[in-house]
């Protein structure tokens, strides 16, 4: 079980990206990270070693964001920072136990024959969502809720 639960949560890490968005390119560790953006993740992760991302986001793929990724409090995480250097989000991967009971059920009712196979806690500063990762007819869809597990949002991937 401890192994299972292992190799689950390495598989999380690797497309905790498709939480936030779908590339057609696989991603490359980024080395040229901006000196304010490292100095700040520095400032609110110390002696945190992360990999780096960098990717284009929004509706027309025109906004540069960098992506942290490294282990905080034995969870797999990401740190999401604009081009400015300020941080637009903060992902961690939960357990099970930790999903919300109200967004349990709405699986269960609306998604009965899908496995959950991601799930994390987004923090976007003022909110703060509950991203579950399942597949529907071999395509990757995230189901969020809010944190008290009401139903938000489908996204595709």
């Amino acid at each position: 079980m401890k192994k299972l639960l292992t190799i689950s949560t390495l598989l999380c890490l690797f497309s905790f990206a498709n939480l936030f968005a779908q590339d057609i390119v696989p991603k490359k560790p980024e080395s040229n990270v901006p000196l304010l953006i490292s100095e700040n993740f520095e400032s609110r992760f110390p002696k945190k070693d992360p990999v780096w991302f960098s990717q284009y986001q929004g509706r027309y793929d025109n906004k540069l964001v960098y992506e942290a990724r490294f282990i905080f409090d034995r969870r797999y995480s990401a740190a999401i920072y604009n081009k400015d250097g300020a941080m637009i989000a903060f992902t961690a991967t939960i357990e099970n136990s930790e999903i919300p009971e109200k967004a349990l059920t709405y699986m269960m009712e609306n998604y009965p024959y899908q496995n959950i196979t991601e799930a994390g806690m987004v923090d976007r500063g003022a909110n703060s969502t509950v991203e579950l990762g399942i597949y529907i007819n071999n395509r990757f869809t995230v189901v969020v809720f809010d944190k008290e597990g009401n139903f938000i949002k489908t996204t595709l991937g």
